[in-house]
């Protein structure tokens, strides 16, 4: 018979870093596939003879349906297992990229790339991501930083390769075997154990008893039965966790438009950074390397980030006011930039940037909201994102139809990125009094967090990592 307390504790290790290797095929074929769309902006554009605002809805619904439905993706693997999930979710986004090789009219491609592979990246990342977090507790972490890692990876490789693809067999080939591609996060879903069958399995070996237990039966096979009643229960359980009374917190709703305007441009840089190159005359090679130098200076700048030990005097929050600050400086310098060694120092300044206030979003919030409201918060995030998402790069793109030049467009987004920089650092200028004894709201952080150590901050002094 399993101890339950026994039973409780995640493995940190055997199994999990197989689950890991999953979870980093995962983040590969997502982010780092949605993070190269860039090399095809052009030719999707003159082959449907579409604005750039149109074709710039391809990426955006794909990243409006993703972050829309990745709670809903990470509360069904938890209702029909992980494993199931994730590769229902590989074989939609397939699905998706397949289509769309078929497409005839740029509508298809916002049905097939957009939705479609949106909803297959919802039901395989969030889901890869959640259950590396079960596997793992003292090595979390590193578990998840090696997970992501893949989307850098990726992100690297996948621009000259499109581009390849793309000048051998069309755009149309390019996308099947992209699809084809794609169908790795089935394999990866293949490697999910769950957990509660690696536990049954090293108990029954410390034992030398191969009989399964019909309550270990039931964890195993309970989830395949019940779907449909599990799922019912789930909507009602998900809507009754969406506490939006998080927003109402100053601090949050402040840090929360800090996101929305971040997210407003966070895509245009990626996306319009190749058909600039291409406007200057620049080889079709030489421009998607462009996106490949950006991701090797994001994974550098996030590995040394997360190198940088906590300090009271210059928090997470103050990083990421920082980092985002120096990004829109650098945005608001692209125009500058008109040759090609000048636009892979702006790659490189991009990436560095973009790699160093990301991994401290959820740690930020965390530190607002505290562990409770932390599924709230992170839901509510996700929505923020999305609709943020959804509106910024075809807003980009409208400026360049109006104007005829990208220098319109990276100055928005450069100017977004230096406000949400700054936003943050207006929690320094909230301050509580030591002798105010009034009452606080029930929704304050000082309710949901608990008294800050003699700090007058709405931040708090020490981190909450996620």
């Amino acid at each position: 018979m399993a101890n339950p307390e026994s039973r409780s504790q995640p493995p940190d290790g055997g199994w999990g870093w197989m689950v890991v290797l999953a979870g980093f095929i995962v983040s590969g074929c997502t982010i780092g596939t949605y993070r190269s769309l860039g090399v095809f902006f052009l030719t999707f554009s003159q082959q449907f003879q579409a604005s750039s605002a149109e074709t710039a809805w391809i990426t955006s619904i794909l990243i409006f349906v993703t972050a829309f439905l990745s709670p809903v993706g990470t509360a069904l693997a938890s209702t029909i297992g992980f494993r199931p999930t994730i590769m229902l979710g590989g074989v939609l986004t397939a699905a998706g990229y397949i289509v769309s090789g078929f497409a005839t009219r740029m509508f298809h491609l916002y049905l097939g790339i957009g939705c479609l592979t949106g909803l297959g990246y919802a039901l395989s990342l969030s889901p890869a991501v959640a259950i590396v977090g079960q596997y793992f507790t003292r090595r979390r972490a590193m578990a998840t930083s090696l997970l992501m890692l893949g989307s850098s990876v990726a992100s690297m490789a996948f621009p000259p390769l499109f581009q390849y693809l793309m000048d051998e067999y069309g755009w149309k080939g390019a996308l099947l075997i992209i699809g084809g591609i794609m169908l790795n996060i089935v394999v990866a879903g293949a490697l999910i154990r769950p957990l509660e069958a690696y536990r049954d399995r090293k108990v029954e070996n410390s034992l030398g008893n191969s009989r399964v237990n019909e309550s270990d039966m039931e964890l195993e096979t309970g989830n395949g039965k019940k779907c449909f009643t599990d799922a019912a229960n789930f909507l009602k359980e998900f809507w009754a966790q969406m506490n939006f009374k998080v927003i109402l917190i100053p601090s949050v709703a402040l840090f929360l438009a800090s996101l929305f305007i971040k997210e407003f441009v966070i895509n245009v840089p990626g996306l319009y950074i190749i058909p600039r190159a291409k406007q200057l005359q620049i080889e079709d090679y030489a421009a998607a390397s462009l996106l490949t130098v950006s991701s090797i200076a994001d994974m550098v700048s996030r590995l040394a980030v997360g190198a940088i030990p906590d300090n009271s005097r210059f928090s997470r929050f103050d990083q990421y006011g920082l980092s985002l600050c120096l990004l829109g400086v650098s945005n608001l310098l692209f125009p500058l930039a008109k040759t090609y060694p000048a636009l892979v120092a702006y790659a490189i300044a991009n990436g560095a940037f973009y790699g160093a206030f990301l991994p401290m979003t959820a740690t930020c919030v965390a530190d607002l909201v505290g562990p409770e409201r932390l599924p709230s918060a992170l839901g509510i995030l996700a929505s923020i994102q999305g609709f943020a998402s959804l509106a910024g790069p075809p807003f980009a793109g409208w400026l360049f139809d109006e104007t005829q030049s990208y220098d319109a467009t990276f100055l928005q987004a450069g100017a977004g990125f230096l406000l949400a920089g700054l936003l943050p650092f207006l929690l320094r200028l909230r301050k509580k009094r030591p002798a105010d004894t009034t009452e606080e709201p029930a929704d304050s952080p000082q309710t949901v967090r608990g008294n800050f150590e003699n700090e007058t901050l709405l931040v708090p002094e020490r981190e909450t990592t996620v």
